[in-house]
């Protein structure tokens, strides 16, 4: 972004709340978190590290930091010389105006971080002093006041930082080559020409200032990069060669001495307290005999969610995940072994300072993904168990939907207050209603799309002989469905004529675990006058 575009932005930024403070921190005492909103940071006095997001940074005098909401953050300082700092906390969105709308959305500042700000800046200084002056705001006027001078400083910040970007030198240039290349073959001696000091100097400032030394924090960086790749299908000899041993015996020696454990029996034997980050995967774990320590809720997405008795009793034991406002701070608290996501949500690195994370492919082969969660932690049996117990239902569901209703078309519909869509066979719906119970798609629906969007007038062109229909929990998506339903063209549907619609419920949610599934082939079966004992 061009220097006047991001000035532009910054010019739109509007502030809910802002608070100052000074601080000491406790000497050598660590302290980690994950940010939750803007703060600027500036150091007075003292010595420390601060690592943002696996950015390892060296604290001392007049330097200053900008961190940002979802930042992991993780700060030790020295036990001689504590710091010192005072630290503006705000909360922001960018204000943008169309066809004479405002909007409002998130706000990324070009740089955040360390800032490389020169020490004789004057006016910065001045302006942070003033800010820290009025610590106290009661009046509108005052807190008016307040947010003119923070949106000042922080425009005078990105410019100077954009003015001076000296580079990185020192300790911060071996820290961050140390993070980021661990892999490598990393010489301490190395790494001290870098910092520019003797070895000595190197190892003693680096172990003041991180709690370790250059050695232990490299073989740290290895191990938690290996336990995340235990956690797939490479080998022994991938996973060590992609942490920097050419060696896989001389990797699990080492393994086995930092963890207890060799590699091979790392996940059967110390993973119990696994996190689950996306729909359906706390049911895989449940499924193989586990109980997570967090799962993700859909609650806020469906209009009614009905309970499964068998992941219920687990869900109650762990942390629930809001879907829309993740608390990775609870997520924190509960210290799992392993964190599993799904690529289906958007990455997140403050995941990986918490828990050796691994993000799963999405796919609609439940028997697969199963077995290959349940060979790497030594649950192979109940994942047979599942496949069986599935193959079984399955076919006594066709036979019965069958025999009862003949060869028939079916079609999932989900309402939205944007939009009406159609699900195909690449989803997990279709997964459930052509795979596992027997229908077919419309005549008219593609085969290779996932879903489809449509407008009112275009339903006939997929008319099925059953609809499932879920809305979102949105009174503008109720409206959409209430127009729907009072249309022509809905009216003339075969299954809407035959009373062949039905209420999706949560199914759409449900089918993206295993245990899940199996309960939403019950249902689908109940709905349309099949019962299984």
């Amino acid at each position: 972004m061009e220097e006047h575009d991001w000035i532009k932005r910054l010019e739109q930024l509007h502030f809910s709340a802002v608070h100052v403070c000074n601080y000491t921190s406790n000497p050598g005492a660590v302290q980690r978190r994950i940010w939750k909103r803007f703060a600027i940071c500036r150091v007075i006095a003292g010595k420390g590290s601060l690592s943002m997001d696996n950015v390892v940074h060296t604290v001392s005098q007049d330097e200053w930091f900008l961190l940002k909401p979802g930042m992991h953050v993780e700060f030790q300082t020295e036990m001689e010389a504590p710091v010192r700092y005072q630290i503006i906390l705000f909360s922001c969105v960018a204000l943008t105006r169309s066809r004479k709308v405002w909007h409002t959305e998130a706000f990324d500042f070009p740089v955040t971080g360390k800032l490389n700000i020169l020490s004789n800046t004057r006016d910065i200084q001045e302006m942070m002093d003033t800010l820290l002056g009025e610590k106290h705001a009661y009046t509108s006027l005052e807190k008016m006041r307040r947010k003119h001078l923070l949106h000042q400083l922080l425009i005078q910040l990105m410019i100077h930082v954009k003015e001076e970007t000296p580079p990185v030198a020192g300790m911060d240039r071996a820290l961050e080559y140390m993070t980021h290349q661990y892999m490598k073959d990393i010489r301490v001696d190395q790494m001290a020409r870098m910092a520019g000091l003797s070895v000595n100097h190197f190892i003693r400032t680096f172990k003041r200032q991180l709690n370790m030394t250059p050695i232990e924090y490299i073989l740290k960086q290895r191990m938690a990069k290996a336990k995340q790749l235990l956690f797939s299908s490479d080998t022994i000899k991938e996973i060590a060669e992609q942490v920097g041993y050419r060696d896989e015996h001389y990797f699990s020696r080492v393994f086995k001495k930092n963890e207890g454990v060799a590699p091979t029996l790392y996940m059967k034997n110390k993973v119990s307290r696994v996190a689950t980050l996306y729909y359906g995967l706390d049911d895989y774990v449940i499924t193989l005999g586990m109980t997570p320590v967090s799962a993700l809720s859909y609650g806020q997405r469906v209009a009614r969610h009905v309970a499964v008795p068998t992941l219920q009793a687990h869900s109650h034991q762990g942390l629930i995940l809001d879907s829309f406002n993740q608390n990775y701070d609870g997520l924190r608290r509960v210290q799992p072994d392993l964190i599993i996501t799904s690529d289906r949500l958007e990455p997140n690195e403050s995941l990986h300072h918490i828990a050796p994370t691994a993000m799963l492919e999405h796919t609609n082969h439940f028997g697969e993904r199963l077995l290959y969660m349940a060979d790497i932690m030594g649950r192979t049996e109940r994942a047979e168990q599942w496949i069986d117990q599935h193959a079984d239902l399955s076919l006594v569901l066709r036979g019965r939907i069958q025999s009862r209703w003949g060869k028939q078309s079916a079609m999932f519909i989900r309402v939205s207050s944007h939009f009406y869509r159609m699900y195909g066979l690449n989803n997990q719906t279709g997964a459930l209603l052509y795979d596992d119970l027997g229908f077919h798609l419309p005549r008219y629906f593609p085969e290779k799309k996932w879903a489809v969007e449509t407008k009112v007038g275009n339903f006939q062109l997929y008319d099925a002989d059953h609809i499932f229909v879920m809305v979102d929990p949105t009174e503008e998506a109720r409206a959409q469905l209430r127009h729907l339903q009072q249309s022509s063209e809905w009216l003339a549907l075969r299954a809407v004529q035959e009373g062949c619609v039905y209420n999706a419920g949560d199914i759409f949610f449900k089918t993206l675990g295993p245990t899940g599934r199996m309960w939403a082939m019950r249902y689908v079966a109940e709905q349309l006058g099949v019962t299984v004992r």
